[in-house]
Parts: C-alpha cells; structure tokens; sequence
C-alpha cells in the first residue's frame, strides 16, 4: 500500500510537470524544463524556425533529400565543370542531361587550387544526397542563361531586355576569375544558408547530422570565395564595366529582395547597423547577423531565387523546373507557430552607429573609423525605414566616385533602449 501511494505520487509529480510544460510534435519546447530561455532576444533565429516550421509542410525526409539532389546538382555540376572542363560521373547524374553552356573556366594559379577543392567538395555533396537515398536524376540546369537571367534581374533591366542587348556582349561566368569566382559564390551562399535551414527539418538524426555538415562545409566554401572575391574587388567585370565589389552588392541585394521580408545576404562591404561590421574596412567575410551566427533559408525561399520569383518554379537557373515534391516557391515568405511562448526580456542587442558611440561613457572613445574611398561606390548599405523590399533598396545605393562612406558601425551593445548598458563588447 506504501510503495503504490508512493508510485502514485511520483506519476503525479510527473504529470504535474508535464501538464505545466506541454510537448508535442511541432512544438519547439524540449524536455529540458529548466528554463526560461530568452527566445525573444534571438529574433532572427526564432524567425528563421517559424520559417522553417511552414516550409516543413508534409514533406517527407525523402523529400528533402530530393530536393538537396536539385541545388546540389546545379552548383556541383557549375563548379566542376569550370574548373576541370567535364561534369559529374554517371552515379552522381543518374543519367541527368549535360547542362546548358558547360565548359571549362580560363582560370589562373590565383584561383585554380581553390576552386578545384570546391568543385570536391561538391561532388561530395551530391554524393551525400544519393547515399541518403536519392534516385532521381540530376535536372536540366542552364549556366549561360541562368547567370545571364540573374544579372538582368541584378541590373533591374526591363522585362524581355537580355544583359546581351544592353550592354553589347553577354555575361560569361567562365570568362575569367573574377566571373567564375563571383558566379561560384552566387550559388556557394544559397547552398550553406538552405542546408543550415534544412538541417531543422529533418526527422532523421543521421540526416540532420550530415546535412548540418553540408551546410558548415557550404559556409567554408564560401569564405574562402569571399576573401579571393576581396582580393580582386577593384577587378572590372565585363560586360558590366563595374568592380566586383559592385556587381556583388547586387548579387546579394537581389537574391536579399527574392526571400522574403528579412535580411539575410550581404555584400563583400557591410555598413548595416542590424549586423557585425569591421570598423576600418568594412569588410564583411562572413555574413551573419549582429550575435555572429550565420543565417538560414527554407527550400522555398530559394527556390524563389533560383527562378527569380516564377511562382510555378520554373526558369532561369531550372529551365523545366526541379524534380520532386519539393518544386515551387510556393509559401517561401510564410512563418508558422510553433514555439511555446517564453518569458520577455528588455534586453536587445545591436549596434552602435559612430555617432552614437559618442553618448558612451569611458573607456570606449567614438574616434571613428578610418576613411574608406573609391571601392565604396556600391555597397551594401541598407536605407532602413525606406526599404520596401525590392532590390533598389536592399544595397543598390550610388555614392560619387572617391567619395568618403562613414556610415559605418563599430561596438555590438546589449543594453535597455534608453537605459544603462549592462556590458559591452567592442
């Protein structure tokens, strides 16, 4: 009688516990009860769930290894054929057609050794996919017009005019290296965004592992790309007349203005008060938001970008569209519940403008960043309340020639709006 009173008891302890802090499927609250967590702080992360939450839908893992056979396919195959001139082996296409405007890239030492680890790397990931179950075939993808479809976009040329009859030649991605670079890391970030986003997603563990390795690899890729990009930033970029550094602010503006409400691309020169910046230079490396992380997208978002916004996902870079359940943009701009509600904090974190530095008690000191001219013709530079979400005003900002940019931000702050800081980080 003693031991059963005393089961009873601990059940209903148990059941107490579990009534006071509800999970189900979908519901993002963990077993660990020991809580609160300020969720409310990490507005980009909690927003990028919600995201994910209304990707997911109905789709299956299988699904989602489907769709990875897609993206994978079409930069894989990109980069392989650009750096050794011949495409994937036959276990990797499962007898996919060659793709359009596939061809070797007039590539230097500079650039070579990296590119060729890369182009690895991503046969690797195709691999991944067919050993995670996959077995349909790679899709038609087009190089030539869907570089040449995205940079029209990028230039906001009007419908039906080509890159071609504006500026008198096409865009060539394999042309030389900053083109090939560039184009590479067009594709490079919309891989290691969507593999972070899909690695929560997955129901499988083995899965979500080896599709969080895709996304950490896709990320690294990336950086490397960055910093050559950075190297050859002065480089002109025909038939556009423009730096790398300007081209690519449209890239990322472009591709910013085609996934949604948030901000989650960056060009090589970041001055957004919303994300980390380097004082001096503004170099921006690694894209992430103000707390350093990196940043996610669903399948539909790039979907979306891919096919520059055709709502049957069809065109561009997919000119008869993806295979598999996962094909449409359909919902890529959609948040969904899903997480309990948690306890609010006053604390934000952001960033402090050079001008607003000066209001900060020693020993932090408001000198200023050192003057950057020229390169900052084109940057990444958002207008803040006048942003409509369009690529006009997600970085296409003009500034004359030699013209000095001082907008820049310097000290990540965690503090109460209006109130005292209680710690800072310079």
């Amino acid at each position: 009688m003693f031991k059963a009173s005393c089961l009873a008891a601990v059940l209903a302890v148990c059941l107490g516990v579990a009534t006071a802090q509800p999970f189900a499927p979908g519901n993002l609250r963990t077993s660990d009860f020991d809580g609160p967590y300020n969720i409310s702080l990490l507005d980009t992360q909690y927003n990028e769930i919600k995201a994910g939450i209304a990707a997911k839908q109905n789709y299956s893992d299988l699904d989602i290894v489907h769709f990875l056979t897609n993206v994978e396919c079409l930069e894989g195959q990109f980069d392989t054929w650009g750096t050794f001139g011949f495409g994937f082996i036959d276990n990797l296409t499962l007898g996919g057609p060659t793709p359009l405007g596939a061809r070797a890239a007039n590539l230097t030492e500079m650039t070579r050794p990296f590119m060729e680890e890369v182009a690895l790397n991503e046969q690797g990931h195709a691999l991944f996919t067919r050993q995670a179950g996959s077995t349909i075939p790679c899709p038609l993808v087009d190089f030539d017009g869907g570089f040449n479809d995205f940079m029209a976009a990028a230039y906001g040329l009007p419908s039906g005019v080509t890159v071609e009859q504006q500026y008198g030649s096409a865009f060539d991605p394999f042309m030389n290296d900053q083109n090939f670079v560039l184009s590479v890391l067009t594709l490079e970030e919309l891989g290691a965004t969507g593999n972070k986003g899909l690695a929560g997603l997955t129901g499988n563990p083995v899965l979500a592992n080896g599709i969080a390795g895709l996304a950490t690899s896709a990320t690294a890729q990336a950086t490397v790309q960055r910093m050559l990009l950075w190297q050859m930033r002065d480089y002109i970029v025909e038939p556009f007349g423009e730096t790398v550094q300007q081209v690519f602010a449209r890239v990322s503006a472009l591709r910013d203005s085609l996934d949604g409400p948030q901000f989650d691309d960056q060009g090589l020169v970041n001055t957004d008060a919303r994300t980390i910046a380097v004082p001096d230079s503004y170099v921006n490396i690694i894209p992430t938001d103000v707390r350093g992380i990196t940043f996610s997208r669903t399948p539909q978002m790039n979907i979306n970008i891919l096919t520059l916004g055709n709502p049957d996902g069809v065109g561009a870079f997919f000119p008869n569209g993806l295979i598999g359940a996962i094909s449409t943009p359909t919902g890529f701009d959609a948040t969904a519940s899903g997480t309990d509600d948690f306890p609010t904090s006053p604390m934000v974190a952001f960033q402090e403008s050079v001008e607003e530095l000066g209001t900060i008690m020693d020993p932090l000191t408001a000198a200023g960043p050192a003057t950057v001219v020229g390169e900052l013709d084109l940057t990444q530079s958002l207008t803040g309340p006048a942003d409509n979400g369009t690529a006009a005003t997600r970085g296409l900002v003009y500034t004359p020639s030699g013209t000095p940019n001082d907008a820049n931000t310097s000290t990540v702050q965690v503090g109460t709006p209006g109130g005292d800081y209680t710690w800072m980080m310079a």
